[in-house]
């Protein structure tokens, strides 16, 4: 697979440039529930202004009434859901989609996703069916596109999931600067089951081969792990992939007795005399909740004491996270159950956890939450398969352990050596800290800057006395 570098594309005159010769970047940004490739995306542009770069964003799917990113970021909105529903033109069915952020709140929107039986399916497989058609086709949106790319001076193009990258080549084709983009991996195969459901897997597949190929970088994996799957499934060998793992707040850690009150707040049934072991993500079916909770039963079986939390939303509809629930009362498990939370219960509960336990069956890309609790000092539980498996050692320290995964009985065994060994404990939260710097948002940056071939601050916009110090702290502050 061929790849226009930017030093080719300056050879032949083609290198993209923003007015003042300041490099523009600009996001495509899945909207609506919370997953892992949306908080990766908007980490990244907060730090990258924080650098000095000038950043746009543009909302694909849905948009959220109260924006996550940096103030300084201007944003538009690419499309709505309704967009590729087949009852009405693209133009009024994304007529008809924007107006429900409009008359609604973010919270009724994602309750009404997740309620309604099979909308969301439906949505994704309009938006595949598009995608493999052919988003070209879409005249009316490209043109747009095209037209605020070449009023914004992007001139760097970063879709945060893999099929919206169909979207970035066709604008920026239309684009005289022909601003460049790169393709990042992190949940092709999420799409992908929708894809095969509908009958089009095959040429979904195609057109991420065709998407990479006319990239102006190697594309993006955030594990290795990750990469030797795309090249398994997809046929885009891993060589020719780039790994870089997302980053989180790496900060100061919060304090153990306040997070246990503020836990104890929200949850009236919580007991600080027992260990918690926790679950925090979507509670969707390829994290494997019911995996934990037949693992918990085993260990009550034991005589090994402890609670459980199982915390987040859900992207794909709440039938799964209804059936856990029948599951937990068959087994006789109390949960303390919750849906959203706000960051500071969740770092309240990070802190406050025995060990927090990542149990996907999925081959998972990467694990921003167990990175997020060993920044708090909290050993973690994730399986051995997928890149997960990766996230609990680096820097030389270990900050978790690994169950065989979809082995309850290995999971059992792993959430034991945690609760009842101090010694094992111990080690791990030791390490665990090393093992989050290693994924911090700092480092995010740097690895994605220097991949575009950018300097770490942005020398056109910064100047020396606007460049903070790089420290933990800072970087918590810009998440």
């Amino acid at each position: 697979m061929q790849f226009q570098t930017p030093q080719s594309r300056r050879r032949l005159g083609m290198e993209s440039k923003s007015a003042d010769g300041a490099p523009v970047v600009g996001f495509i940004l899945v909207g609506g529930a919370l997953v892992g490739a949306q908080i990766r995306d908007i980490r990244l542009a907060n730090e990258l202004v924080r650098r000095g770069y000038r950043v746009h964003a543009w909302w694909a799917f849905d948009r959220p009434n109260v924006s996550p990113l940096d103030p300084r970021i201007e944003q538009r909105w690419l499309f709505s859901w309704s967009r590729y529903a087949p009852w009405a033109g693209p133009s009024v069915a994304d007529a008809l989609g924007r107006s429900m952020h409009h008359l609604s709140s973010e919270r009724f929107r994602n309750w009404f996703a997740q309620s309604v039986p099979g909308f969301i399916g439906r949505q994704v497989r309009f938006a595949l069916q598009a995608v493999c058609n052919g988003v070209e086709l879409d005249r009316r949106l490209i043109a747009r596109f095209a037209r605020e790319l070449a009023e914004t001076q992007v001139t760097h193009l970063l879709p945060n999931i893999e099929i919206l990258g169909s979207f970035a080549r066709s604008a920026r084709d239309l684009v005289p600067s022909r601003p460049r983009y790169l393709v990042t991996f992190q949940g092709y195969e999420v799409y992908g089951n929708y894809a095969r459901e509908a009958g089009i897997e095959q040429r979904f597949h195609d057109r991420l081969v065709e998407v990479v190929r006319h990239s102006d970088w190697p594309a993006v994996v955030v594990s290795d792990a990750y990469g030797e799957r795309i090249e398994r499934e997809i046929g885009i060998r891993a060589r020719e992939l780039v790994t870089i793992p997302p980053g989180v707040p790496v900060g100061e850690q919060v304090d153990s007795q306040a997070s246990r009150a503020m836990i104890g707040a929200h949850f009236p049934q919580y007991r600080a005399d027992l260990p918690l072991v926790t679950y925090l993500g979507r509670q969707d079916a390829e994290k494997g909740l019911d995996l934990l909770m037949y693992a918990v039963r085993l260990l009550q079986r034991r005589g090994v004491k402890l609670q459980l939390a199982i915390c987040g939303p859900t992207a794909f509809g709440a039938t799964y996270a209804k059936a856990c629930r029948q599951i937990a009362e068959h087994l006789r498990i109390d949960v303390l159950s919750a849906g959203y939370v706000s960051n500071e219960l969740r770092s309240a509960l990070f802190r406050a956890s025995r060990t927090v336990v990542y149990p996907s069956i999925h081959e998972e890309p990467f694990g921003m939450v167990p990175v997020e609790a060993m920044a708090q000092g909290t050993p973690v539980v994730v399986p051995d398969l997928g890149g997960i498996a990766g996230v609990v050692a680096a820097g030389g320290a270990e900050g978790g352990l690994r169950f065989d995964c979809w082995d309850s009985g290995s999971l059992a065994d792993r959430l034991e050596q945690l609760l009842t060994s101090d010694a094992c404990h111990g080690r791990l939260s030791r390490g665990a800290q090393t093992v989050a710097d290693y994924f911090s948002i700092e480092k995010l940056g740097e690895r994605v800057l220097s991949h575009l071939e950018l300097p770490a601050f942005s020398p056109q916009t910064a100047t020396d006395s606007e460049k903070p110090t790089e420290t933990a702290q800072s970087i918590s502050r810009a998440a």
